[in-house]
């Protein structure tokens, strides 16, 4: 009787070994599993994509003809993209970089299957299938952002938050909470993307004002957070070009004492997006917000070019492992080595060790594994909005909020 674990599935096998072929085919008939077609070289495999819809394709890399890597390329510029699976003998780090390339074409990558093949890998990466998950490359951007929007954001409505929880990875715990930006153009109404109203407050040199009004939205939110009982952390994102700023320290105090806070309530993450170039000028404020008692954590550790300088240099407390690395721990054992170095690092160094966008069980159990002390992703709770997150802790509390709150 066929195990119906994957209820309508389809999947798309491609191997140039029609014993392989025949394993796979078993193997997925096995679970319930529809097959789409099968492909013994990637022009054949394309063709099938081109015209049918694949959840899933199971892709050998090393095939005559297209290979692995080119039908990738060509899958990453189709309007259905299956998420993949990549089937190889060959070495782990060609497998690795694989996954990388596929990732950086905006290919949902579900992880690596070694040959020979085994049935229970291959049903741990299908549980992993996600439907209708969106590709970075379908977000539609609209026409650049001027600096009479960014003005006219500001002008007529406050920055909106939403907050993402960060969780002790031991006890469950909520200890504090990444404040997201969600910014909707007060002209045409679309929403866009926060990474793209940053850049353009920086380009226009707006930033400050755009980072002290995020700050105020999150001081405020903390306030109203602490009177409904849930005193945490709340984090923002602070730009490089922020700290240009040296008065950016009695501002970001000022602020907190207005809305009853102290700096210590509140970390202030930074992304390194360019080489720091004039270390003395970036220091002075980061230390004078370190002396204040402020956080300072580091975050999207691992993607830039720097980040191994800053956090030799900076007066950091936190170091938040980016997602990449998180999601590549479980994948392979180069995965696990480079998420496994950045943790030992940054312990090493005395910093609180967050990983980030943790989505699934084994994702969680391997950051808990290593040494990783907080946690955030979906796999806890995806960002909501401030009364929301209340809703949320008194859920997990087991507390039922008083009427009328």
């Amino acid at each position: 009787m066929p195990n119906t674990r994957f209820p309508g599935l389809r999947v798309l096998v491609a191997d140039d070994d029609p014993m392989m072929i025949g394993l796979l085919s078993m193997l997925l008939h096995d679970c319930g599993i529809d097959l789409v077609g099968t492909a013994n070289n990637g022009q054949a495999a394309l063709e099938l994509l081109s015209t049918r819809t694949a959840d899933v394709l199971i892709c050998d890399l090393n095939m005559p003809g297209m290979d692995g890597v080119q039908l990738m390329s060509r899958i990453s510029a189709l309007g259905q993209r299956p998420s993949i699976v990549l089937l190889s003998g060959e070495d782990p780090r060609i497998l690795d970089s694989s996954r990388q390339f596929a990732e950086a074409k905006h290919l949902t990558v579900l992880g690596v299957l070694r040959k020979p093949i085994a049935h229970e890998p291959l049903l741990a990466l299908l549980a992993r299938f996600q439907p209708d998950k969106p590709h970075a490359a379908d977000k539609v951007e609209g026409a650049a952002l001027s600096r009479r929007h960014i003005r006219a954001g500001l002008d007529r409505m406050a920055p909106r938050l939403v907050y993402q929880p960060k969780v002790d990875l031991k006890t469950g715990n909520l200890i504090g909470v990444e404040g997201l930006l969600r910014w909707t153009d007060p002209e045409s109404g679309i929403p866009r993307p926060s990474g793209e109203v940053i850049s353009a407050a920086e380009r226009h040199g707006m930033i400050d004002e755009l980072t002290f009004a995020v700050f105020a939205c999150a001081a405020r939110d903390r306030r109203f957070a602490a009177h409904k009982g849930l005193a945490i952390n709340f984090a923002i994102n602070l730009s490089l070009e922020n700290l240009k700023n040296a008065d950016i320290a009695d501002q970001m105090l000022m602020i907190a004492s207005r809305e009853s806070g102290t700096p210590s309530d509140f970390t202030l993450e930074i992304t390194e997006t360019h080489l720091i170039d004039d270390l003395a000028r970036i220091l002075e404020p980061l230390l004078r917000l370190r002396l204040q008692g402020f956080k300072i954590a580091l975050d999207d550790f691992g993607t830039g070019a720097s980040t191994m300088q800053m956090l030799s240099q900076l007066p950091s407390t936190e170091l938040k492992i980016d997602r990449s690395f998180v999601s590549a721990g479980p994948l392979s054992a180069q995965g696990r080595t480079f998420l496994q170095s950045a943790v030992e690092l940054g312990r090493q160094m005395g910093q609180s060790i967050v990983a980030e966008g943790i989505e699934t069980a084994e994702e969680l159990g391997l950051a808990l594994e290593l040494g990783c002390h907080l946690g955030q992703g979906n796999l806890f709770s995806p960002p909501l909005p401030i009364e929301d997150l209340i809703a949320w802790q008194r859920m997990r509390a087991g507390a039922c909020p008083p009427e009328g709150t």
